[in-house]
């Protein structure tokens, strides 16, 4: 499940992350094929300050409102610049602007920040959701065959419980507990392995006490949990 999760989460961010830079992409390279590029006016500057998660203070966000004349008729947007690019505007000056003769709407003012920022942020949070999703997704399924398999073909022994430790790991904000066992296989030698147990199901289990196991002929040091012998 949560594999499941991380990877319904990410995968949505990594299309729109990707459709995000096929069309930056596609815009970029129109424009400097197709592009007109004309001269706009700079309706009004302003400037705000970002704020992080934790509600502090960040960056400052430089903005800029514009128009310019098509053979359309007149178009009018909002733009982000850095700073150096907005200190140098002026209210009611000119600016460049370069758009699509055929689709003005799509255009980019001189100096306008770029467009990469938010694909990059999509893509990059996808990205990582969906690779912690998929790794564990693999390790549950690979989990799920050992055990599976075991349940067939396993090697039945007893073994001795030899700790009971919390974990790092929550369920619905409660830790839970490792109940660690060691048993031998059919030439001797000696593994270990663990079960994770909820609290209250882990104090039905007490150090020293002779539990059941199934481990694999071919990787005796795989094993899996059977119970009360």
């Amino acid at each position: 499940w949560f594999g499941g999760i991380w990877l319904a989460v990410g995968s949505p961010f990594l299309l729109i992350g990707s459709f995000l830079a096929v069309q930056e992409a596609s815009l970029s390279q129109r424009l400097e094929a197709d592009g007109r590029t004309v001269q706009g006016l700079v309706l009004t500057k302003s400037r705000r300050t970002s704020s992080s998660s934790s509600g502090r203070s960040g960056s400052p966000i430089y903005e800029i409102t514009y128009r310019f004349l098509t053979a359309e008729g007149t178009v009018q947007g909002k733009a982000q610049v850095p700073g150096d690019t907005w200190d140098s505007l002026v209210e009611r000056e000119p600016i460049g602007i370069t758009y699509l003769p055929d689709d003005p709407r799509r255009h980019r003012v001189a100096g306008q920040s770029s467009g990469w920022i938010l694909p990059a942020i999509f893509a990059g949070l996808g990205s990582v959701f969906t690779l912690i999703g998929g790794i564990v997704l693999l390790r549950a399924r690979s989990r799920l065959r050992i055990t599976r398999r075991l349940q067939r073909e396993g090697v039945t022994v007893s073994a001795t419980i030899t700790d009971i430790r919390p974990t790092r790991v929550r369920i619905n904000g409660v830790q839970q507990v490792d109940v660690v066992y060691r048993y031998q296989d059919e030439q001797g030698r000696s593994h270990s392995g663990k079960e994770t147990f909820s609290p209250e199901e882990a104090e039905g289990w007490k150090e020293g006490a002779r539990v059941a196991v199934r481990y694999d002929r071919r990787k005796p040091n795989h094993s899996i949990w059977v119970g009360t012998p």
